[in-house]
């Protein structure tokens, strides 16, 4: 008799499963709006972020200072504006006219030959050229200068104390091949939060969610009946940002692809279970994207070293910037993307996103459980 009564809720369970899944995939094929959340703003914040956030510098206008005047000096500043980075904007007469027009935003450089420059360079000595960096953005400074440096290590004579450096795994320096793997944290973070927690809220505000507890749908059947088809979605938009990425920035993946779908599953749980949790304590499909967007993107673009180097933030920052699970899947992204690397390369931040996937899901879970 226990197992005849086991095999019925067994069934009943199954049921109970395959409704929600069903009535939640019907949902999300008759709704235009949760369709156009799915598909379509995965790609376009990959699109928006991608050309928004490039880091590269093209065409910074410099102003020249040529006291030397001669064939090796313009030779000297054709490589310039030849390498595509550096634009000429103007001549000045000495490096006070220069520091103006720097003042004033008509360049960003001032490049300053010195007299002998041709003569130093016939004889073999080493010559120094004069450089004044607009460095009001640190940043873009930080670009210009090691654009510059390059330019002259691959001259013979100029400035020849810098290194010839060997770049590994992004030797082009294009910071979209950085950048492109950081966005698709961000959006499947923002993915995974968002579209569960809509799910629960939509059935709090059309008071279908009573009919629910009323019901004899297990919380178990209709948590995992509401997680499974925006799972498969997620993994979905994950496919279409990766090769988005592949096809409009000619970013493509060095390692494993089958790997990186592999290492994303517990990414991808941790985000449903986090959504889940946000629906138990929001009843508005507004608030519920609000907060979606403060506990998915902010935190990921800030404190998952996205962009700044979490080595370099306060001792206190980096304890926060711990708890964010992006972080670690921002981590196991690069490392395969950019270095081909393996599951050993990535398995300790593999074992904390299982641990935050776990913590997540049983706190989701028990808290709709008791909501239902």
């Amino acid at each position: 008799m226990r197992e005849v009564k086991r095999a019925g809720e067994g069934r009943l369970a199954f049921r109970s499963l395959s409704a929600v899944m069903n009535k939640e995939f019907i949902h999300i094929i008759r709704d235009p709006g949760t369709l156009f959340i799915s598909l379509i703003i995965p790609v376009f914040l990959l699109l928006l972020f991608g050309y928004a956030l490039s880091l590269d510098v093209k065409d910074v206008p410099f102003c020249l200072v040529d006291m030397d005047r001669s064939v090796q000096s313009r030779d000297f500043v054709e490589s310039f504006t030849a390498s595509g980075y550096f634009k000429l904007v103007g001549s000045a007469d000495g490096e006070s006219q220069a520091r103006h027009l720097i003042d004033r935003g008509q360049c960003r450089m001032g490049l300053v030959i010195p007299i002998g420059f041709s003569r130093d360079l016939q004889a073999g000595r080493q010559v120094q050229v004069g450089l004044l960096v607009d460095g009001s953005n640190s940043t873009t400074g930080s670009v210009i200068l090691a654009y510059t440096q390059a330019l002259m290590a691959q001259r013979s004579g100029v400035a020849s104390f810098f290194s010839r450096p060997k770049i590994l795994f992004n030797p082009s320096q294009r910071s979209t091949a950085f950048l492109v793997p950081g966005l698709l944290a961000i959006i499947t973070m923002f993915m995974t939060i968002l579209l569960p927690s809509l799910a629960v809220v939509r059935e709090k505000e059309r008071g279908t969610i009573e009919i629910l507890r009323a019901g004899p749908i297990r919380p178990a059947a209709f948590i995992i009946g509401k997680l499974l088809p925006y799972g498969l979605i997620c993994i979905f938009d994950l496919l279409a940002v990766v090769i988005a990425g592949a096809l409009v920035f000619g970013v493509t993946m060095q390692g494993s692809f089958l790997l990186m779908v592999l290492l994303s599953l517990p990414f991808l749980l941790a985000g449903l279970a986090l959504g889940l949790l946000i629906s138990t304590f929001v009843d508005s499909l507004q608030v519920a994207m609000y907060v979606a967007f403060l506990a998915s993107i902010l935190p990921t673009i800030l404190l998952s070293g996205f962009v700044f180097p979490v080595a370099s933030m306060p001792r206190l920052v980096q304890l926060v910037a711990d708890l964010v699970p992006a972080s670690y899947f921002l981590t196991m992204l690069r490392a395969i993307y950019m270095k081909g690397a393996g599951l050993e390369a990535v398995l300790q931040p593999l074992l904390i996103s299982l641990l935050f996937a776990t913590v997540l899901v049983g706190t989701s879970v028990e808290r709709l459980r008791r909501s239902l």
